[in-house]
């Protein structure tokens, strides 16, 4: 045992473990209510596919009971490969003896695993490219960063993509390093998988060119540069063709034709992408400032702020050197031949989280999670930035010194996670609301749910929202005279005004000029000028440990909050 503790692989199991723990403790943070909306649809369409008759059928796209098109299901816009796989899974492991939440634990353990993956990849890559302490400290950082801990709560695509992403870069570097032209094949293979997660890998290719570009440059044998293109290809194709058909038009693997429908169901979540329309989802984003949006939420709340501030320095200090080795009075195609795998690799990493974090920044959707690839790649640069500063430091002021630095660093790198997870120690503020809502509402009261959020009260127990009469306020529509006279009509009857999140009322006052009335409706509401009192507040904001110092987090962007932890208003009409 003392030898292993010894050994430089003790620290990355350390490390793996304290990944584990982040992102298995309170894994059914909802208690069984699905309070996921992406969870939900996901763990619908996972439960309607069936074992296909044999290979061939689940190859044919309009056969396949593992195509979500097949199973009543029109409209699906991510890859099937991760609902596949967990299909597979949960038909095997049983967690919950009820089949839908089943799924959805399954699912989350699954979200953890690939996640787990990552962070060893993360270890793996930085020791390839700079050492093996650098790739302990990039682990670590990853393995600690907030956002990361949250998506493996959940049964998304979204750590299944990010696993498969970093995956092929793995294998790109080894192409570089190695010369070997079989790593060709394991680029593209995994690539594919990543498409049979999410359309969005398709953004990694550049780097892949980049890749082959200073194989080219390095090696200067044109045929194996051709031959490694042809085969990451192929290899593509192939995988993401098993991987999830229903991607493809048919069953003729000589035929590349993607799926029509598929097509049109990605045109039509593209159109949403825009400030005019009135779609629930893209309100939140419409006054966001390009690229400002997305770095303050991942440095204040994605990778947690004191970690996050460290980003920033280590993406500079990535670039400096960079720039020092590629210095203009060189031509840059005659440094690279000479070039180690370090600068290789930290081109590509530098490239890859400058050209993501650009072109997402600049879309009308900037939720934290699309910047999810980024962030191992982040932990990298971050990773190289801090060993330097602390060998540096050792050789000024000395090894005791720079051991008490080091320590509090990493200390204070750890209240953040340590404060997020503690959402996890207690009940869902819906759920808690809800035991609320059932012990001070009479039953036959007249309550309110928002449309496009979830409705209280949860159904706990044999008490469900039957007890109650519910009116649903079409808030989100544009403000119409036919649309407040409906709402004013409901309002007048209610007992109770219920919002279970800061969905509507967190986005639509940010945009007065689209909804003048509904922003007026919710400032008088806030000020206390309707006929509406606050009764109750229900929030689990992440908590300092020890200190118990809650930290507000209302101002994240919304899918931060809104799942595992939203706040939960309750206003009674007045007596008055």
């Amino acid at each position: 045992m003392k030898n292993f503790l010894r050994s430089k692989k003790s620290k990355l199991v350390i490390i793996l473990i304290i990944a584990a723990i982040f992102r298995l403790y309170g894994i059914n943070w909802d208690q069984n209510q699905h309070l996921h909306p992406d969870e939900r649809f996901l763990t619908m369409v996972t439960q309607s596919f069936t074992a296909p008759k044999n290979l061939w059928s689940y190859l044919d796209p309009k056969k396949s009971s593992f195509n979500p098109y097949n199973t009543g299901f029109n409209f699906f816009v991510y890859g099937s490969l991760p609902l596949t796989i967990n299909k597979i899974t949960s038909s095997i492991i049983k967690i919950d003896n009820f089949d839908y939440n089943n799924t959805t634990l399954v699912g989350r353990i699954l979200s953890t695993i690939f996640d787990l993956g990552t962070v060893f990849l993360v270890f793996v890559i930085t020791k390839k490219i700079f050492d093996h302490k650098t790739g302990i400290i990039a682990a670590f950082l990853y393995s600690v960063s907030v956002l990361p801990i949250q998506l493996s709560h959940f049964f998304a695509v979204d750590t299944f993509l990010n696993f498969f992403i970093v995956l092929s870069f793995y294998f790109l570097i080894l192409l570089i390093s190695t010369k070997s032209i079989f790593n060709s094949i394991f680029i593209g293979f995994t690539l594919g998988l990543a498409l049979a997660c999410k359309i969005s890998s398709v953004l990694f290719i550049p780097v892949i060119g980049m890749g082959l570009l200073f194989y080219l440059l390095k090696y200067k044998n044109f045929q194996k540069f051709l031959l490694a293109g042809i085969l990451i290809v192929i290899s593509f194709y192939v995988s993401s063709r098993i991987a999830d058909p229903g991607i493809f038009k048919n069953n003729n693997f000589l035929n590349p034709t993607p799926n029509p429908l598929f097509i049109a169901n990605l045109k039509q979540l593209k159109s949403f992408d825009n400030p005019d329309e009135f779609f629930p989802p893209g309100i939140q984003w419409i006054k966001t400032k390009a690229i400002i949006f997305p770095l303050k939420n991942m440095i204040l709340w994605g990778f947690g702020t004191p970690l996050g501030i460290l980003v920033i320095p280590g993406v500079i200090y990535s670039a400096f050197i960079l720039v020092k080795y590629f210095k203009p009075s060189n031509r840059l195609t005659a440094r690279l031949p000479a070039g180690q795998v370090q600068q290789y690799g930290g081109l590509l990493i530098l490239f890859w989280t400058l050209f993501l974090f650009i072109y997402q920044g600049v879309q009308f959707a900037k939720s934290m999670r699309y910047f999810l690839p980024i962030y191992p790649f982040l932990a990298i640069m971050t990773a190289n930035f801090l060993l330097k500063c602390f060998e540096t430091l050792k050789q000024r002021f000395g090894k005791n010194i720079v051991s008490l630095i080091y320590c509090f660093v990493v200390i204070l790198i750890l209240v953040w996670p340590f404060s997020f997870i503690s959402i996890y120690s207690k009940a869902h503020s819906r759920v808690t609301a809800s035991n609320w809502i059932y012990k001070n509402f009479p039953p036959g009261s007249i309550i309110s749910c928002e449309y496009w959020d979830d409705c209280l009260p949860l159904p706990l127990g044999q008490k469900n929202y039957t007890y109650y009469h519910t009116e649903t306020l079409t808030l989100f529509d544009p403000d119409t005279p036919q649309k407040w006279q409906k709402i004013n009509n409901q309002l007048a009857e209610l007992d109770y005004l219920i919002m279970s999140s800061n969905r509507l009322w967190g986005s639509i006052p940010k945009v007065p000029g689209k909804y003048p009335i509904t922003t007026k409706f919710y400032n008088d509401l806030f000020a206390g000028k309707l006929r509406f009192t606050k009764v109750a507040e229900f929030t689990s904001y992440p908590t300092i440990p020890i200190l118990n110092i809650r930290i507000p987090d209302d101002i994240a962007d919304e899918s931060f909050t809104v799942y595992d932890h939203p706040k939960v208003l309750i206003f009674q009409r007045s007596q008055k």
